[in-house]
């Protein structure tokens, strides 16, 4: 099996994994948080990357920090927009193992 605690999905190509030029790096890790910065290399595309909390969405994002702003989620996953040339760095708070593995992607799920 496989263990991670973030999983990216592409939803304009529907499939797992992060859309074309886009990165993405952890530079961070706790108990309950993940630090996590998303860059779009396109000059001309806006992005979408869907985040999910574990590689079968066992954790649930409590938080996301963004330019000191906290939003609330209480999902197993959620969505960041890159516009073009954009970058975001966001600190996830998270409550690890407390869903229900699935194998779904999540555009599948109820």
């Amino acid at each position: 099996l496989m263990s991670a605690r973030l999983r990216y999905f592409d939803p304009a190509q529907r499939r797992a994994g992060v859309p074309p030029d886009v990165g993405v790096l952890i530079s961070g890790m706790t108990d309950t948080t993940t630090t996590v910065t998303f860059v779009n290399l396109s000059a001309t595309t806006p992005r979408t990357v869907i985040v999910q909390g574990g590689a079968y969405g066992e954790h649930r994002f409590e938080t996301v920090a963004a330019d000191g702003r906290d939003t609330p989620v209480g999902a197993e996953t959620f969505s960041v927009q890159l516009s073009p040339g954009a970058g975001a760095r966001l600190v996830l708070t998270m409550k690890r193992y407390v869903n229900r593995p699935t194998v779904a992607f999540p555009w599948a799920r109820n």
